[in-house]
């Protein structure tokens, strides 16, 4: 299927329609006095308010040199943009209307039965966009940073396995650096001279399973493009949160012979599925699988193949995909997909829900790795998944004292995994991975935060929450006065991105994660002053590691 069937209709440019004009991307007045110490940044999510003041100068020009609406109403074509619509800044500043906030997004259709993207008061991708790119209209900070971004379409985001979203989220990767490259000679020729402005990218999304170990294509791409010298650009860096699932009990490693709980939730319309990953060129796993109160049965394949896991009965159980990735010395995978427990169509295969059961016959003496795909629902965006989570009854959610866990001690070797819970597209050997922890008490790390293979919380962390008893954030809504709570990852991340950003505006020199590392920890204050009333006082003092 390709990524156009699984947009909007009306986001599919008709063979009539004009050819877009390649204008400039920014207004001349926009463009950063000091090229040298402009860096650009890039926020790839929904719903980014593109028309937001944050976005503007103090003259109410935009500073989003491009965005990539992909589920807006297709109004021209271009030849590198399948569907959707491009804005650059100045058609932006044609489309704002002094005292009307809305009219950018009602001219395109963005607030309408078609399109209700920009009609609500709050979205993940406004608080995203501000606080990665946010800044005071009236001051000169914001000229600095232009900005760059893709707007996904609700597609992606809906379904939130991820088996939709990786492939718009490597078109928009593309589309982030085929402009900022466009924006650089832009720069270059107004100033006379070559210009190579860094680039940091922001990407506030993950999953819960797939390839953890750096070698899915979208990780792969990123790592090429930060190593990358040939890009026309300064340094890229790629920021990510390691997302809130640690608490969620969707990782696992059995070895032969162990088992381990499944719950799958009722009443659930969407399917569920677990990936079983053996280690790098050891032998294929074998599964037996038992639904509630069934006999076991084992998976029937023992070669990389496809097909349906059968009842005693013949009645169909799952769907079961079987695959060794990365060739023959690759990691063998074997996906149990089960049908949901109360699907649209009456006709159709359902699932018991209830405690099912997984087995481990034979996997190689490393063991197998066990990924629950996500399954639930993103605030603000329709869908009714529920999600299914795996069940040991030794594992303890909570310590004794009521405290939530951190990495999980080696010495037990606990089946339900709290490390390596980090999202599988922070998983790259380039990306910043970024966790969430508390403003008060300093260097407590947020409950939801996941972690890392080797129990850390990300490269660095910033605070997405007050404190543990008042979680979240006030971060901006839709309309320029409004504000919304958020909490989570997704918020860590945008204001590291915002961090890294100003600091190499200043000439600082960050090339890996070890340095930015070193020069986080040296910051003056936990992070620089936020354009809004966010809901508490950053410390003075430097913040957690």
């Amino acid at each position: 299927m390709s990524l156009p069937q699984l947009v909007s209709p009306r986001a599919i440019p008709a063979p009539g329609m004009p050819l877009a004009e390649d204008g400039p991307f920014l207004a001349p007045a926009t463009h950063p006095d000091d090229p040298d110490r402009a860096v650009l940044v890039a926020v790839i999510d929904h719903a980014i308010p593109f028309a937001h003041p944050l976005l503007t100068t103090s003259a109410g020009l935009s500073r989003v040199a491009a965005i990539w609406l992909m589920d807006a109403g297709a109004q021209s074509r271009r030849p590198d943009i399948a569907f959707g619509q491009e804005l650059r800044g100045p058609q932006i500043d044609a489309l704002c209307r002094p005292g009307d906030p809305e009219a950018a997004y009602r001219a395109l259709g963005l607030t309408g039965p078609g399109d209700m993207s920009m009609a609500r008061h709050a979205t993940h991708g406004v608080a995203v966009a501000a606080l990665a790119a946010g800044h005071d209209p009236g001051g000169d900070v914001g000229r600095t940073h232009p900005v760059l971004a893709v707007s996904l379409p609700r597609a992606a985001l809906t379904e939130t396995s991820g088996s939709i979203a990786a492939l718009f989220i490597q078109a928009a990767v593309i589309f982030v650096i085929a402009r900022a490259r466009a924006l650089a000679r832009e720069m270059s020729q107004r100033a006379g001279r070559r210009i190579l402005p860094p680039l940091v990218v922001n990407l506030s999304l993950g999953i819960t399973a797939g390839s953890d170990d750096g070698s899915a294509l979208m990780t792969r791409l990123q790592d090429a493009i930060s190593a990358s010298t040939e890009t026309d650009l300064g340094q890229v860096h790629f920021v990510l949160p390691t997302g809130n699932h640690r608490q969620d009990c969707l990782r696992a490693h059995l070895t032969a012979g162990q088992g381990i709980g499944w719950t799958i939730p009722p009443a659930d319309p969407t399917p569920n599925a677990i990936e079983i990953w053996g280690a790098p060129g050891e032998r294929l796993p074998r599964l037996r699988i038992a639904a509630p109160q069934a006999v076991p049965v084992a998976v029937p394949l023992d070669q990389p193949d496809e097909g349906q896991l059968l009842d005693a009965s013949g009645h169909a159980l799952a769907r079961i995909v079987l695959q060794r990735r990365g060739g023959a010395s690759g990691r063998g995978c074997l996906t149990v997909i089960l049908p949901p427990t109360l699907p649209v169509d009456m006709a159709a295969p359902a699932a018991p829900a209830g405690l099912w059961q997984l087995h481990l016959d034979e996997a190689g003496p490393s063991g197998c790795d066990l990924f629950v795909h996500r399954d639930d629902r993103l605030s603000g965006l329709p869908g009714q998944g529920r999600q299914s989570r795996l069940h040991d009854p030794r594992h303890a959610r909570q310590t004794e004292d009521g405290r939530w866990p951190l990495a999980d001690d080696p010495a037990t070797a606990p089946l339900i995994r709290r490390s390596g819970t980090a999202s599988v597209y922070a998983r790259g050997a380039r990306q910043i991975r970024v966790g969430a922890g508390c403003a008060s008490p300093q260097g407590r790390i947020s409950a939801y935060t996941g972690l890392l293979p080797d129990g850390s919380p990300g490269d660095v962390t910033a605070p997405a929450d007050a404190s543990p008893a008042r979680p979240g954030m006030l971060v901006p809504g839709v309309a320029p006065a409004s504000r919304q709570r958020l909490s989570g990852t997704s918020l860590a991340a945008p204001q590291v991105t915002r961090w890294l950003a100003m600091a190499l505006a200043e000439g600082a020199h960050i090339p890996d994660r070890q340095t930015l590392r070193a020069n986080y920890a040296r910051r003056a204050s936990t992070l620089p002053d936020l354009p809004w009333r966010d809901g508490f006082r950053y410390p003075d003092a430097a913040g957690p590691p």
